[in-house]
């Protein structure tokens, strides 16, 4: 991974483009603001305010550089950058989106190659030989690599440095630090093995979690979910045709706070009654009651998606989900915004059914297919189209607007990108996020 974004998405931006006049100071400028009106959720780090520090992009971490290839760089260096390095950039992040997941596909490693291998050629040819580094020729070998030893996930340095942050993070004197941080570890070690006896003693049960270490938070608050549960998940929300969830079927996570008994208003509940009455076919002598539950944040694996109804959170409120059209042929993706989460429950001759379901309004089309594709390459692969451009409105509320949880394809991060120079127009950018798994 430093290889990817220390080594080569430092030297395209710093040595290639900026250096070579195809970004000035003003153009830095621009995108330090455009970066800025982004709004990311919370478990996604923010780039720090340095794009126009130095020579730009002063002191960038391999964290950094990655949520800037992955978030930031198109959405904020489209319209700035000549065609070729808008091409270097698209190849470059769709491969990165692709080496960055914890489970990546055979089919992914190829697809990968040929992107890094299409961007070091056309490096080649817009900027010479010369402006070839080692790095480029390394990740020429990284499918490689994966094919052989795992995801680079398995082996990078990332989990390394978080070591080191939070070895950092544990008090000391800060003179006698190495024998210091092995008496905090044998502490712990310690306290695990008190854990053990505390069933068999009331007083000890009591008093230990007074003096055990804090759970962790963030990120790795709940790393410990079954791979293989979250992969059967994904696949459903991905293939909506032959395995298309209804809301009943177990997931890997749960409905967080804030949480709200409630009546659904009836616009809603008649939307419910038309999905309850496709999905269990009821017979007429089942009501649907407008009792429900409702929830602000929904936890998937370590993801975890926010609402309207949690204010604190719609940052990640904003979720794709995949369609099956009119024409019962073909599948499209929609992004749209999560009103709240809920809980409803059917009394049925069997017995009570829950299901976990979701109140989503989408955003509408654009309404030329040109613009909403309009960062992408090669027009004869739409896989090269890392961000999307949809209008700003929602659609109308419809029975499409409550979902099951498990037909959330993955997030998105909104940004906002303005096409046009005699009338220009304002559009949502959908830059989706990774989802750890590439299926």
């Amino acid at each position: 991974m430093h290889c990817l974004f220390l080594g080569i998405a430092k030297w395209i931006v710093t040595r290639l483009w900026i250096e070579e006049r195809r970004l000035t100071s003003e153009n830095l400028t621009t995108m330090q603001e455009r970066a800025n009106r982004m709004k990311l959720p919370s478990d996604i780090g923010r780039i720090p305010s340095k794009i126009t520090m130095g020579e730009g992009f002063s002191g960038f971490t391999a964290d950094q550089w990655k949520n800037f290839i992955l978030i930031y760089a198109t959405s904020i260096t489209w319209d700035l950058l000549k065609n070729d390095d808008r091409k270097i950039l698209s190849y470059f992040v769709r491969a990165c989106n692709i080496l960055t997941c914890r489970i990546i596909s055979k089919s992914g490693l190829k697809e990968a190659h040929k992107c890094l291998l299409s961007m070091v050629k056309l490096v080649e040819n817009s900027y010479g030989p010369g402006k070839i580094t080692p790095n480029m020729h390394l990740c020429l070998h990284i499918c490689e690599c994966a094919l052989d030893y795992g995801p680079l996930y398995a082996f990078w340095c990332y989990s390394f440095e978080r070591m080191n942050g939070l070895l950092g993070s544990l008090q000391s004197s800060n003179r006698n630090i190495e024998p210091e941080l092995l008496k905090i570890v044998q502490n712990y070690s310690y306290l695990d093995e008190l854990l053990s006896y505390s069933n068999e003693n009331q007083h000890l049960s009591e008093c230990l979690p007074y003096i055990a270490h804090k759970e962790k938070v963030g990120s790795l608050a709940h790393d410990d979910f079954d791979l293989l549960e979250y992969f059967e998940f994904l696949s459903m929300s991905k293939n909506v045709k032959e395995k298309a969830g209804i809301g009943s079927e177990p997931f890997p996570g749960a409905l967080l706070k804030p949480k709200k008994e409630a009546n659904l208003p009836q616009d809603i509940l008649k939307l419910l009654i038309d999905l309850s009455d496709i999905h269990n076919a009821l017979p007429e002598a089942i009501g649907v009651l407008p009792k429900v539950t409702k929830f602000g944040r929904l936890r998937i694996g370590v993801e975890v998606i926010g609402s309207t109804f949690s204010a604190r959170h719609i940052r990640s409120a904003n979720v794709l989900s995949q369609f099956i059209l009119d024409d019962n042929h073909t599948t499209d993706i929609y992004p749209g915004q999560v009103q709240f989460f809920f809980e409803h429950t059917i009394h049925l001759p069997e017995g009570s059914k829950t299901h976990c379901l979701a109140f989503v309004r989408w955003y509408q089309k654009t309404e030329n297919r040109k613009y909403r594709f309009h960062c992408q390459i090669d027009n004869d692969d739409l896989n090269i189209c890392n961000i999307e451009l949809w209008e700003n409105e929602f659609y109308e509320l419809s029975r499409d607007c409550i979902i099951p949880i498990h037909n959330i394809l993955g997030r998105f991060v909104a940004g906002k990108m303005t096409i046009g120079k005699k009338n220009p127009k304002s559009y949502l950018s959908v830059i989706p996020i990774n989802r750890k798994i590439h299926i």
